[in-house]
């Protein structure tokens, strides 16, 4: 089945119940702009006593590397999700001093020429995560990508999200389109930004299992 990652979590609960629904990818906010943010504290708690096997992966935006550094080590995250315009030396540091982690690449997508040439630049990624392009916004748009701008069959869809307005009206849609390894959502489960709706969650996820 295709993956599901759903990111921008602020609540213990909304956690908890979409682990009982089968989902081991969880995405949080480190973005101050973003209506998902949240700090440091709040996001230690929410991940504490977490089964072992769910991926908590943290969400940036132009980090600086050093405090990165520290974020990751002091709240324990699997991984790391970068959506900005990183150089791919912040990319291969990390994976120096964290190998074991999961990195994954956020490409906003705009031309297809630069998707492929951004999956090029950064190789050292283990996953990338295709989103919507708007200027100054990195994510979180709510909007799907523009299927006229990706060259399908120059893609690694083996290691790639798709994000971008996606919720169980169109998740069938997507996984037909794209065949990618995983879908990442956020406001397409919500009743709110960071407030998640276990009943959308549950209808997603039974929209993948028919689509897979």
């Amino acid at each position: 089945m295709v993956e599901i990652k759903i990111c921008g979590f602020k609540r213990k609960k909304d956690i908890v119940d979409a682990i009982n629904l089968g989902i081991r990818w969880i995405g949080l906010n480190f973005y101050e702009k973003s209506p998902r943010f949240i700090e440091e504290k709040e996001a230690k708690i929410l991940i504490e006593n977490l089964p072992p096997d769910v991926k908590k992966i943290g969400v940036f935006v132009n980090p600086e590397e050093k405090k990165l550094f520290e974020i990751i080590k002091k709240i324990k995250l699997d991984g790391i999700q970068l959506h900005g315009n990183e150089p791919p030396s912040l990319l291969e540091n990390f994976k120096k001093v964290f190998p074991e982690k999961i990195l994954i690449k956020a490409i906003r997508v705009r031309k297809s020429e630069e998707v492929i040439k951004k999956i090029k630049h950064y190789k050292i990624s283990d996953y990338f995560l295709l989103d919507r392009y708007e200027e100054d916004n990195f994510g979180g748009t709510g909007k799907m990508i523009d299927e006229k701008e990706i060259i399908k069959e120059k893609l690694p869809w083996h290691k790639i999200f798709v994000a971008g307005g996606i919720s169980s009206e169109n998740v069938k849609e997507v996984i037909k389109k794209y065949r990618p390894f995983g879908i990442d959502v956020a406001s397409g489960v919500e009743i709110a930004p960071g407030i998640k709706d276990i009943e959308k969650i549950k209808r997603l996820i039974e929209e993948v299992k028919n689509a897979s």
